[in-house]
């Protein structure tokens, strides 16, 4: 069998035009478009300033707020949603191994901790310098400026990173320019924008998961790949950070098996694959301490979660629906999260349906392993998506849930774009959902429950003049003119981009960005 990356379609180490074949290390000259990136998906992030309500970001900061300004796992004190008289949802309640709903008093978040720890972990760190109108102690307050900073540090800023290193890893296997079009895609072009700038759970799962795969993935070198060399400590690294991922979102656990299954099938000797397979193993472990420890605390046990201890009997009653509310797959939901216009995925972004025949593409260019992971991912992830009794997500863009499976399905489009036709495809593809998601974030970066959220939300609030909060409004400007300094920005920053990628355009042989 060929060496991966030197398969039946010629594609050569050298990464040449029309092959998404392997590529020589990044140049300095066009590694430095990585800051100008960097600080466009920071500053698009940081623009937006969300207020109101929002259950599932404020169950992970009651639990950051209670261990820093009270020492305790348990949120009674925070239960009062900011800026409202209205209970915080999105809890668990528990007071023993008897806990009886009716009159336990004692509450706790419903959430994975990993992002919770998290947020306690950073607020500690800026407690003692902020301002006490940052951080008041009246209960319902409105913490605004607080929640901004601590989703800026614990969600925006890893995403930013994992972004530039996403572009940096594509970039090895289709030259820079066609893996930027790609990352913008995934990073503008698709729910994990809105996430960014959330703080829910799933855009730092996401990073956190593919993070693991770019540490364990042979770069593409025939020698490397051939003797599928790999330096210890990456492979347990890969573990830690997978484990903590299961410790933000519990389906991560699909994807960590899928990433073992990779390393103990994949490139290499059988002794290197055992040796891989077992250090990422030990890594999983070591990374789901924070969880055990975090379970084993607040009720008792290492094995237990705040899933099984709900307040709302709605979601109860949900979560009791076959496995930790997962059963067999269901026809709306499977719908729903692809072509529908209440939720799919496909709609919102529909670049991403070059998956497709990029998997063959990266299958062709020697890369089976990584697409046989790749479209594993990405296939029980929408099994389990499409079995989950709350599959649409709530207030949600888009099939919230599967957005951990979602750097594993943009991976292989880059694999595509070696057919000129298919490249400008995807260029206008994703121009399109570009425009739509930054519409999106723009007027209400979540959507509610109506049939078409985009015309029915979206559309609707933008006529009407209701723009999401941003940073424009400092210079009194009014609706979408308070956009102007973000776009005036990023202007800058995407020609800074362009630039240096066409820089680089000699060494790599790759079609420039029009």
């Amino acid at each position: 069998m060929s060496a991966p990356g030197t398969g039946a379609s010629g594609a050569s180490a050298r990464g040449e035009e029309g092959s998404p074949g392997p590529s020589p290390p990044v140049p300095r000259r066009t590694r430095s478009a990585a800051t100008p990136l960097f600080w466009l998906v920071l500053l698009v992030a940081a623009y937006f300033i969300p207020r109101g309500q929002y259950p599932n970001p404020d169950s992970h900061l009651a639990l950051g707020y209670a261990m820093v300004e009270r020492h305790t796992l348990r949120i009674d004190n925070y239960l009062q949603l900011s800026g409202s008289r209205q209970l915080l949802l999105d809890k668990a309640v528990y007071c023993g191994a008897h806990t009886d709903v009716r009159t336990c008093r004692h509450y706790y978040s419903d959430k994975a901790p990993g992002v919770g720890l998290l947020i306690a972990g950073v607020y500690q760190a800026v407690h003692p310098v902020i301002s006490s109108g940052m951080a008041p102690t009246k209960s319902g307050s409105d913490r605004f400026l607080l929640r901004l900073l601590l989703t800026l540090l614990v969600i925006s800023l890893p995403v930013a990173a994992f972004t530039v290193a996403y572009w940096r890893f594509l970039a090895r296997y289709a030259g820079p320019t066609r893996a930027m079009l790609v990352t913008v895609g995934y990073a503008f072009g698709s729910i994990a924008l809105p996430y960014s700038m959330l703080l829910f759970s799933h855009a730092l799962s996401a990073a956190l998961l593919f993070g693991a795969f770019m540490l364990v993935a042979p770069r593409p070198s025939v020698l490397e790949a051939a003797r599928g060399t790999r330096a210890p400590a990456r492979a347990l690294l890969a573990g830690a950070l997978a484990g903590y991922a299961i410790g933000c979102e519990y389906p991560a656990a699909i994807i960590v098996a899928l990433i073992g299954l990779y390393l103990l099938f994949g490139h290499g000797g059988s002794g290197i694959r055992l040796r891989s397979t077992s250090r990422y193993a030990c890594g999983v472990l070591i990374g789901t301490i924070p969880l055990l420890l975090y379970n084993l605390a607040a009720f008792g046990t290492p094995l237990a979660q705040g899933y099984a201890y709900l307040n709302n009997p709605l979601y109860a009653r949900g979560m009791a629906h076959g496995i930790m509310g997962v059963g067999a797959p269901m026809w709306e939901a499977a719908l729903g999260t692809t072509f529908s216009p209440y939720r799919g995925i496909f709609l919102l972004s529909p670049w991403l349906l070059l998956a497709f025949p990029g998997l063959a593409g990266m299958a062709k260019a020697g890369w089976r392993r990584e697409a046989w992971l790749c479209g594993s991912v990405s296939v029980a992830y929408f099994l389990f998506q499409a079995g989950y009794a709350f599959w649409d997500g709530g207030a949600s863009v888009g099939p919230r849930h599967f957005l951990p499976a979602l750097p594993f399905l943009a991976f292989p489009v880059v694999f595509a774009l070696g057919d000129r036709r298919l490249l400008r495809l995807a260029q206008v593809l994703i121009a399109v959902s570009v425009a739509e998601m930054l519409l999106i974030v723009s007027v209400r970066p979540w959507f509610g429950t109506s049939p078409i959220p985009f015309v029915d939300e979206t559309l609707h609030f933008a006529a009407s003049g209701q723009w999401q909060n941003n940073w424009g409004r400092l210079f009194r400007l009014p609706g979408p003119a308070s956009l102007l300094p973000l776009l005036a920005i990023a202007f800058i920053l995407a020609r800074r981009i362009r630039g240096r990628l066409r820089s680089g355009r000699a060494v790599w042989g790759s079609v420039p960005l029009p």
